[in-house]
């Protein structure tokens, strides 16, 4: 089974009161350490794997920041079907064609 995922993670309680940005690198970091492909968008990060790689690699992401934050809040949006990769850019470029 195919997925693509859709996934915002963000710290609500932290130590600073600065910038998500180190946040976010670092949750990036495991993304790409996990091989799946993915695509960091301004609010969320797409992946697309099977759905057992995607939540264990949504679940390192959101364990990691826990560990340095009191509260996380997690956003996550699952498209699963049959089939094989390539959809996360299949979406967008079937849009793209349709706009031309």
């Amino acid at each position: 089974m195919s997925c693509v995922a859709t996934f915002s993670l963000f710290p609500l309680e932290r130590p600073d009161q600065g910038s998500f940005a180190p946040y976010v690198a670092r949750t990036i970091e495991i993304v790409r350490e996990s091989g799946l492909p993915y695509e960091l968008g301004a609010m969320g990060t797409v992946l697309e794997g099977e759905f057992d790689e995607i939540v264990r690699t949504i679940k390192q992401c959101h364990d990691d920041m826990r560990k340095g934050c009191g509260r996380v809040y997690l956003n996550l949006t699952v498209d699963s079907r049959e089939g094989g990769a390539g959809r996360m850019r299949g979406k967008v470029d079937s849009v793209g064609e349709l706009l031309k």
